[in-house]
């Protein structure tokens, strides 16, 4: 009989991993069910999805010693104190440690090592970890205070591109046929109607990041000229870090998100831009190594033998 177990819990936006493990690592279960946001979604809905993904990776509640999860939504103060109650309810025996998604994030990508994060989907943030142990974040302000770099504001920088060459102080561009396909439309009042009536403009705009990298590739100056604007953004957020964490000169950055599949421009740029301003780096840039739900059954782990 198992005496002692773990519960990482990876609670995003969109889906919630679950894994069950012994302390050693060798997973018992692994789970996945829906999105769970701490700043959009009623606690009630919290506690039917963590009872739903409990019972159907069968966890013992009587053997879990340590439960680590991170959250989207952890910056409000009082729905985490809220989600921490419901885990600690659930699983009465355990240690509770709750943290921001993008720690567990880091965690998995580097694989517990000094490095750094950079998500560029939806929206932008990046993080990172020095072999002091200190973590720090930067960007991540959401669509109205920032996000810069990310696939929302690639999308904004098309419509504004597009929309200055439409009333002619701006460069032509083939972004404005393209978004014309998209929306049906050459009416750009129409195209804002669709944005404002939109349930959630963010994603909408986020969206329109592939036409960006489309037009770039075909020689469109102003869609090459958001993508290297872009990453540009996001190298500013490692240079960020570095000058502020005690990283070592090899450090990683691992990159996230859908911005990062325009390869010949923004990630060369940013790889090129990174190391101009960074001169005594000597890291890589790569994929992360292991899932965030991972990073957090690795700190789960330490928890344990500390």
């Amino acid at each position: 009989m198992i005496t002692t177990t773990l519960v990482a819990i990876d609670a995003g936006g969109t889906k919630t991993d679950l894994l069950w493990a012994q302390p050693d690592g060798q997973l018992l279960s692994r789970v996945e069910g829906q999105g769970i946001n701490l700043a959009s979604k009623p606690p009630a809905v919290w506690e039917s999805i963590m009872e739903a993904l409990l019972k159907q990776a069968g966890v013992d509640h009587e053997s879990v010693s340590v439960i680590c999860a991170g959250a989207a939504g952890y910056t409000l103060p009082d729905r985490r104190v809220l989600f921490e109650q419901l885990l600690q309810r659930l699983l009465p025996r355990a240690r509770v440690l709750l943290l921001p998604d993008y720690a567990i994030a880091l965690e998995g990508a580097t694989g517990g090592a000094p490095g750094v994060l950079v998500i560029a989907g939806t929206g932008s943030i990046a993080c990172g970890r020095d072999r002091d142990g200190k973590l720090m974040r930067v960007g991540g302000w959401g669509y109205l205070l920032g996000d810069e770099g990310s696939g929302f504001w690639i999308g904004k920088e098309a419509i504004r591109a597009s929309l200055a060459s439409l009333e002619g102080w701006g460069e032509t561009t083939r972004l404005y046929e393209m978004l014309t396909e998209i929306f049906g439309s050459n009416d750009a009042g129409e195209w804002l109607s669709a944005l404002y009536h939109a349930q959630n403009p963010q994603s909408l705009l986020a969206q329109l990041a592939p036409l960006v990298s489309e037009a770039a590739e075909q020689g469109d100056t102003q869609a090459k000229r958001i993508l290297v604007a872009a990453a540009d953004h996001l190298a500013h957020l490692v240079v960020q870090l570095a000058e502020h964490l005690h990283l070592p000169d090899d450090f990683p950055v691992c990159t996230v998100g859908g911005v990062w599949k325009s390869e010949a421009i923004v990630l060369d740029r940013f790889c090129q831009q990174v190391s101009k301003r960074l001169p005594a780096w000597q890291g890589t840039v790569k994929p992360p190594e292991y899932s965030p739900v991972e990073g957090a059954l690795f700190v789960a782990q330490r928890m344990v033998w500390a």
